[in-house]
């Protein structure tokens, strides 16, 4: 009795992982706006106002001109030195 409701159970076990499932690929949305430039790229300033993320204009004029073929630009990671500069990894995004 034991036996035969054991196969049973391993037989319907069987039969349900072997149903096929639907599997859903999730196309990109248009609204998605994120996309990455080939490499990120750094630049140098000084720090005024005591404030690292404070980024000068003549900066901001060369992160433009780096980035013109995108809407915005990212500033992903920032290094701080003694002499009061910081260097700054940007990428540009659409």
């Amino acid at each position: 009795m034991y036996k035969s409701f054991t196969w049973i159970c391993v037989l319907l076990l069987i039969s349900s992982c072997n149903k096929q499932t639907n599997v859903i690929q999730l196309k990109p949305s248009k609204t998605s706006s994120f996309v990455y430039q080939d490499k990120p790229f750094e630049l140098k300033w000084k720090i005024k106002k005591n404030s690292i993320t404070n980024i000068p204009s003549d900066v901001l004029n060369n992160i433009k001109n780096v980035c013109e073929k995108h809407n915005r630009f990212v500033l992903i990671k920032i290094k701080t030195f003694e002499n009061d500069t910081a260097l700054g990894t940007f990428d540009c995004r659409i």
